[in-house]
């Protein structure tokens, strides 16, 4: 059995480790704040229960009054629910992310009579999830979507060509098998003096 000596030995150690970890996730906190709030495209946190973390002040800009007269109360909007900001279809898409884990890129969507995209990227599943709107009225970022989304275009169409070219290549190469065989079987047959 251990010593009392050795059990608080292993106390002060999970103690240390203990205040390492809260260091470390208090810095991991900042970065965010510091992530979230340097976006330039309306941004925000999303922590557990849907509430929001953090938003940046584009975030709140575009949520217009209803967002502005929250941020009064709460700055960047930290602790209000996703909901009262967000409308309902939006809430439905970030929440799904929120709680599948699975992220949703370039949804487009109205918000406040101004066209985004929307899209959700989940940190921890259920825990973290950011969220993130670019505004299509923008021609830089109009310009930089058409250009993602005609390069997503163009590799869809590509790996549907090659997969349709292996699927011929593969029908093909049994279609000249059975051929060869059937050449083969013709052959034989006069070799060994039967007629069909």
């Amino acid at each position: 059995m251990a010593s009392q000596e050795e059990l608080l030995g292993r106390i002060e150690r999970l103690e240390a480790e203990n205040r390492r970890l809260r260091e470390r996730e208090k810095d991991s906190i900042e970065t965010l704040h510091t992530l979230v709030r340097k976006l330039p495209s309306p941004s925000a946190a999303i922590g557990a229960g849907a509430g929001i973390l953090l938003a940046n002040e584009p975030f709140v800009r575009a949520g217009g009054y209803k967002a502005a007269q929250r941020a009064e109360n709460a700055p960047s909007l930290a602790g209000v629910p996703l909901r009262d900001i967000l409308p309902d279809e939006l809430c439905a898409l970030a929440e799904t992310v929120h709680a599948s884990g699975e992220d949703t890129e370039r949804e487009d969507i109205v918000w406040n009579g101004t066209p985004y995209t929307f899209s959700a990227y989940n940190i921890r599943r259920g825990e973290l999830t950011i969220v993130l709107l670019r505004n299509l009225a923008d021609p830089d970022i109009r310009v930089e979507e058409l250009t993602a989304r005609l390069q997503q275009t163009a590799d869809r169409s590509i790996r549907m060509i090659q997969q349709v070219a292996f699927l011929l290549g593969e029908e093909v190469s049994e279609n000249a098998k059975s051929i060869g065989s059937v050449i083969r079987a013709l052959k034989v047959a006069p070799e060994n003096g039967q007629r069909r």
